[in-house]
């Protein structure tokens, strides 16, 4: 936390226990709270929190990578919307070929 604050507000932490001349805190735990509310997801705070470090715009491309190539991008963080395992991979393309088939007996006439 103390780096994040540093690198992205550049605040020194221990401003918290330093006063100005009024005798006000230079820094506030509601400084705090309100800089960290709003730090990037690949700070550190936020990947200690269980975060991925990826943002809106990582996902967004790696899904429509996805949509583009028929699986999913390899770098998509695992528990991710779209990451799907390997043996679900499997069976989808195992049914769309059964579909692929399908259509091609209908169009044929085996099918009607």
């Amino acid at each position: 936390m103390e780096s994040d604050l540093s690198r992205y507000h550049n605040v020194d932490y221990r401003d918290r226990w330093r006063f100005d001349a009024d005798g006000v805190r230079r820094l506030t735990l509601r400084m705090i709270l309100v800089r960290l509310r709003h730090l990037p997801p690949d700070s550190a705070t936020a990947l200690a929190e269980g975060g991925d470090g990826w943002t809106l715009s990582d996902h967004l491309q790696a899904h429509t990578y996805g949509a583009t190539a028929g699986e999913p991008h390899p770098w998509l963080p695992e528990g991710a919307k779209g990451r799907t395992s390997p043996e679900e991979l499997k069976a989808r393309r195992a049914a769309l070929a059964r579909k692929r088939a399908r259509d091609q007996a209908i169009a044929d006439g085996h099918i009607t």
